[in-house]
C-alpha cells in the first residue's frame, strides 16, 4: 500500500476505536449508576477521556490526508504532534493510577447488582485489550506513530479496568485494598511507556532518524549499486507515516540525465527495500575521477595476464577481471563465460556477468548497440583495445592511454 492508503486505513482504525470506546463508556456509566458502583462509574468517566485521545488520533490522521500549497511537504507531521499529545495523556493516566494506588482506590462500596457490575468490568477489560491489539497491529503495519501510541494508551487502560474488576471482587468477598501495590507498579510502567513514546514523537518532530541499524542496511544496499564510486551522504527523516530522504553519491565523469534518472530509481528502490512509506528522495550526483578500477577483459584462455584477447564480447570463453589501483594491476580472477556458445543475446548475457562481478570498466575491440547501452546504464566505462594488442598484459601496460568508446558498433 502507498502512504495515502496507509493513512486511510489508520483513519478507519481510529474511527472504529473511537466508536467502540463511546459504546463502552456509555455501558459502564449506565451499569455503574444502575448497580451503585462508584468505581465502575469512575472508570466510565476515564474511558470518556480516552475517547478524546482516540478522537485526536483520528483527527490527526485525517489532517495528514490533506494537501495545501502552503505546506509543500504535506500535513504529515500533524500525526507526530498528535502522538506527542497522546503520550502526555499516557503520562496523565500513570499519575491517575498512582494516585489511586496511594489513596486506596480499591475501597469497596455497597454494590447492589454485583454480578452485572463484575461482568461489565470484565467485558471492559477484554474490549479495551482487544482495541489495543487492533490499533497496535494496524499502527505497526502502516508505521503510524500516533496509532501505536494510542494502542499503548489503551493497553494501560486495560490495567485500569482490571482495578475495577478487583474492586468489585473485593466487594463481593469482603476484601479491600487488594490492588494498591499492583496499581503503583503498573503506574510506574505506564510512566516508562509514556516517556519513551513522547521521546520518539519529539525526536521525529526534530527530524531525527531513530533506527541506525536500518540506516546502515540502506547504505550498504546503495553502495552495492553498480557504477557508484561512493555514497557520500544519506539523510532520512520521518514526517508522520512517510519518509523523505536525500542522498549524495559519487560517479565517474559527467553523466547524462537518463543515467541520473536510472541511478535515482535504483537508490529509491534500495531505500524502499527497508522503508515502505518512502514519499520522496532527492539524489545529488557528483562527478569525480575514479582512482581504483575493476577491469573486465574478454579472453580466450586462463593464462592470466598472458591470456589471448577475444575479438568478440559475447563469444569470449572467459573473462579476466583485474583490480587496478593507482594505475597498477594487482589481483586478478578468471571466470568462465557460460554463454559464449549462445546463439542469441550472447553479448547481453556477457554484460550480465560483468555487472554481477562488479566491474566498472570494460576493454573490448567493439561492442554492439544492446550491450553498449546496458553497460552505460550501469555506469560501466567502455574502453577501446588498441590495434596490435594481443594479450591482457599489453592492454594493462597501456591502460592509462586507452580511449573511451562513446558510440556502439554498427
Amino acid at each position: 500500500m502507498n502512504a495515502q492508503d496507509n493513512l486511510e486505513l489508520g483513519v478507519k482504525t481510529s474511527r472504529n476505536a473511537t466508536l467502540a470506546l463511546a459504546f463502552l463508556a456509555f455501558l459502564k456509566g449506565a451499569v455503574g449508576i444502575y448497580s451503585g458502583s462508584t468505581v465502575l462509574f469512575a472508570d466510565a468517566v476515564h474511558t470518556g477521556l480516552d475517547i478524546f485521545a482516540s478522537l485526536a488520533v483520528w483527527i490527526g490522521l485525517k489532517i495528514s490526508l490533506k494537501s495545501s500549497k502552503h505546506f509543500p511537504y504535506g500535513y504529515y507531521k500533524a500525526e507526530n504532534i498528535i502522538a506527542l499529545f497522546v503520550s502526555l495523556l499516557i503520562l496523565l493516566s500513570g499519575v491517575e493510577l498512582l494516585r489511586e494506588g496511594f489513596t486506596g482506590a480499591n475501597t469497596t462500596s455497597q454494590i447492589e447488582f454485583q454480578g452485572l457490575a463484575l461482568a461489565t468490568a470484565v467485558f471492559s477489560v477484554l474490549t479495551i485489550y482487544g482495541l489495543s491489539i487492533y490499533k497496535r497491529n494496524v499502527g505497526t503495519k502502516i508505521n503510524s506513530q500516533s496509532l501505536i501510541a494510542d494502542a499503548v494508551h489503551s493497553y494501560t487502560d486495560a490495567f485500569s479496568s482490571m482495578i475495577v474488576v478487583v474492586a468489585v471482587l473485593g466487594s463481593m468477598l469482603g476484601v479491600s485494598k487488594l490492588d494498591s501495590l499492583g496499581t503503583i507498579v503498573i503506574s510506574l510502567l505506564i510512566f516508562k511507556m509514556g516517556i519513551e513514546s513522547a521521546r520518539d514523537a519529539v525526536l521525529t518532530l526534530m527530524d531525527a532518524w531513530l533506527d541506525e541499524d536500518e540506516s546502515e542496511r540502506i547504505k550498504k544496499d546503495i553502495r552495492n549499486i553498480p557504477g557508484l564510486i561512493e555514497l557520500e551522504d544519506l539523510k532520512l527523516r520521518k514526517s508522520g507515516l512517510v519518509v523523505f530522504g536525500e542522498a549524495t553519491v559519487e560517479v565517474e565523469g559527467e553523466t547524462d540525465l537518463k543515467r541520473v534518472e536510472l541511478l535515482s530509481e535504483e537508490i529509491k528502490t534500495a531505500v524502499k527495500k527497508e522503508v515502505e512509506n518512502l514519499e520522496h528522495i532527492v539524489v545529488n550526483v557528483k562527478p569525480v575521477q575514479r582512482k581504483n578500477f575493476r577491469l573486465a577483459l574478454p579472453v580466450f584462455d586462463k593464462n592470466g595476464f598472458q591470456a589471448k584477447l577475444s575479438e568478440h564480447l559475447g563469444k569470449a570463453p572467459y573473462f579476466l577481471f583485474v583490480e587496478i589501483e593507482e594505475g597498477k594491476a594487482g589481483e586478478y580472477q578468471i571466470i568462465e563465460n557460460r554463454f559464449f556458445n549462445s546463439e542469441k543475446k550472447g553479448g547481453m548475457k556477457a554484460v550480465d556477468l560483468i555487472i554481477q562481478e562488479k566491474a566498472n570498466v570494460l576493454a573490448v575491440r567493439n561492442v554492439g548497440e544492446g550491450p553498449y547501452y546496458m553497460l552505460r546504464d550501469n555506469f560501466i566505462k567502455i574502453l577501446q583495445i588498441p590495434d596490435g594488442a594481443d594479450t591482457a598484459r599489453e592492454v594493462l601496460d597501456r591502460f592509462q592511454n586507452l580511449e573511451e568508446i562513446t558510440v556502439p558498433a554498427k
